[in-house]
């Protein structure tokens, strides 16, 4: 991507740490699923906007007058990034975890009614509906590689016709790197009369959303992982659905307290309450506009160039075992999100010292996908159970778990051989430092000489 990298730098890139050994190294950044850098591009932008900086809906004055009208030009860009229909309406949280308990407070779900969950589910998009309503929750399977069962799909859709409300699925998997086919998942779910939410956090950096096109009744995501960290969360749904009492009423909800009676504000604003983060907005549009000026197809070619070469190398360090196949990754549309276990080391261990030796980022546990984990490791009931007990007393450490490595635009094929490096010397010559465990905070650190 020589053409682009320019657009696509991100801050701090070339950034070197100093090892506990006195090594500098080059921080290598493996851990894009868990959250992105920003873009150089975006950065100036935000430092543009943050020169004339005023009151949104909060004042009068040439700086607010410049700040709406910085919002509503990056609200323009975001819609048109995710082809959002005028229909709905954006709200803004402060991650895609808000947004999707936001989304499942606001939906009039009764006991009668039952939401369809895909079985690998990440806990943000499978504990709120579980506790935040009253509705049933039904699980659809999934495969041990992270595939969709689509079969199952329409068993159970028939199994509950006339009562499936809403079918909730991930749209990328944070462990697998799995993309479901969206449009086919839409058209069976509107077929049985309910709505399509999808949780696009992993979807949304890889590859192009279309929400007329496929089918997306609501919609959630983080620009944290959309190369803008600046704590800002996205729903995306159905003013229709907005005509109610806001669950978060405050500042900006409302047009008038009256007596007795309140006057709120238009649907698509009285949920939006307080002062709005334009700062988060102003950068989620910018990187929206990076990645618009680059395309997809660029992007999506060198992520898949830079994932198979990842494989290719991983199946050849000797006592790695990766928990999906390349063969599974390139035959199905996955993202460069790939799991491992190297023999003879915990997992937080191999992370801890991949971090503290050579300076790369990954991340270690069951990383917000206990069910599909624990399938992989093979955890029966009784052990499930010893476990639950050990961590209960603090021993977080007790837990199985993976260590993920994750792909973002940026990386390159020297930071897969640096990878590489580290693992085959870890295999042959074990950890340069000693490390003591820290049960409480799941994770090793070196001993100081």
């Amino acid at each position: 991507m020589k053409t682009t990298r320019n657009i696509l730098k991100i801050v701090g890139m070339g950034q070197k740490v100093i090892l506990p050994s006195g090594e500098q190294r080059r921080v290598i950044r493996l851990n894009n699923a868990a959250t992105t850098p920003p873009f150089v591009y975006t950065l100036q932008k935000v430092g543009a906007y943050l020169q004339t900086y005023g009151a949104l809906h909060r004042g009068a004055g040439p700086l607010a007058a410049r700040t709406y009208e910085y919002a509503q030009k990056a609200l323009t860009v975001i819609r048109r990034f995710f082809s959002v229909p005028p229909s709905h309406a954006l709200l803004f949280t402060s991650n895609t975890s808000a947004a999707i308990n936001m989304l499942v407070r606001l939906l009039p779900l009764t006991k009668g009614d039952v939401v369809l969950l895909s079985s690998t589910e990440h806990t943000s998009n499978h504990l709120p509906w579980l506790l935040r309503t009253v509705a049933k929750t039904v699980y659809i399977s999934s495969f041990p590689d992270g595939s969709f069962d689509y079969a199952d799909l329409e068993k159970k859709l028939q199994e509950h016709r006339g009562r499936v409300k809403w079918v909730s699925i991930t749209g990328a998997s944070n462990l697998t790197g799995y993309i479901p086919d969206i449009k086919r998942i839409a058209r069976l779910v509107h077929s049985a009369k309910a709505k399509l939410f999808v949780d696009a956090a992993q979807l949304a950096p890889h590859r192009r959303i279309d929400m007329r096109t496929q089918g997306i009744d609501a919609l959630a995501f983080s620009a944290h992982k959309l190369y803008a960290p600046f704590g800002l969360g996205v729903l995306i749904m159905e003013k229709s659905l907005l005509k109610r009492t806001p669950v978060d009423p405050g500042g900006g909800s409302i047009d008038m307290l009256g007596s007795p009676e309140i006057v709120w504000a238009p649907p698509a604003e009285r949920h939006q309450t307080g002062t709005w983060n334009v700062t988060g907005i102003v950068a989620l549009a910018a990187s929206c506009e990076a990645i618009t000026r680059v395309g997809w197809e660029t992007i999506v070619s060198h992520e898949r160039t830079l994932r198979d070469y990842l494989l290719q190398k991983l199946v050849k360090v000797k006592d790695l075992t990766l928990y999906v196949s390349p063969e599974r990754y390139r035959a199905d549309d996955r993202t460069g999100a790939i799991t491992f276990n190297m023999k003879g080391f915990h997992h937080a261990l191999l992370a801890a010292i991949l971090e503290h030796e050579y300076g790369i980022e990954t991340r270690a546990g069951t990383i917000c996908n206990h069910r599909l984990v624990r399938r992989w490791i093979g955890i029966n009931d009784a052990k499930q159970a010893e476990i639950e007990r050990r961590i209960k007393s603090g021993n977080r450490l007790a837990s199985y778990g993976i260590v993920r490595v994750s792909l973002g635009v940026h990386n390159t094929k020297q930071d897969v051989d640096s990878l590489i490096d580290a693992l085959v010397s870890i295999q042959k010559d074990g950890p340069k430092l000693k490390y003591r465990p820290v049960p409480k905070e799941e994770t090793f650190v070196p001993v100081k000489r």
